[in-house]
């Protein structure tokens, strides 16, 4: 297994359909698969001031457990908690007072405002938070609209299995 951070991808790794990269738990003692990456099904979105989540700068580097960080912003859109292999989903939670916008990156047409209700957490090592989930305004406030949200910067990258 060759895990890498983030900042460690080639970009060009992101973005090819031929890629093999599986996103792992983060934390030393775990690395538990999360979900398979698809630059096609695992959209990237940017969202200012989401909640604190676990960072990796770089796996090479930094062997002990991630930190938190208020800087995270860029997350992949998961439509369903389905699609995981591996999530935790805490109980809902007023994790932030205020919405807060989502936008796709490069079409500020398609953002919206969400309710931030969970946070998502590593179910093999109970551990992180990994991103959050939340309602659209608007939406119904049922577990069946959450949308979920995982942090780029808050796993591991397993190229090539």
């Amino acid at each position: 297994m060759t895990f890498k951070s983030k900042n460690e991808i080639a970009p060009e790794l992101l973005t090819s359909s031929t890629s093999s990269i599986i996103l792992r738990c983060p934390f030393p003692s775990c690395h538990a698969r999360i979900i398979a990456y698809s630059a096609t099904a695992t959209p990237s979105v940017d969202i200012d001031h989401a909640p604190l989540c676990a960072s990796i700068e770089s796996y090479h580097s930094q062997k002990s457990d991630p930190k938190l960080s208020s800087s995270t912003t860029a997350f992949y859109s998961i439509g369903d908690v389905w699609d995981f292999d591996n999530i935790g989903v805490s109980k809902p939670s007023e994790v932030l007072p205020d919405p807060i916008v989502v936008g796709a990156n490069g079409h500020e047409d398609e953002s919206e405002k969400v309710d931030v209700e969970r946070l998502l957490i590593c179910s093999e090592c109970d551990r992180g938070p990994l991103g959050f989930a939340g309602i659209a305004i608007g939406e119904d406030k049922t577990h069946l609209n959450l949308k979920y949200f995982l942090s780029q910067n808050s796993v591991l990258y397993d190229v090539g299995n």
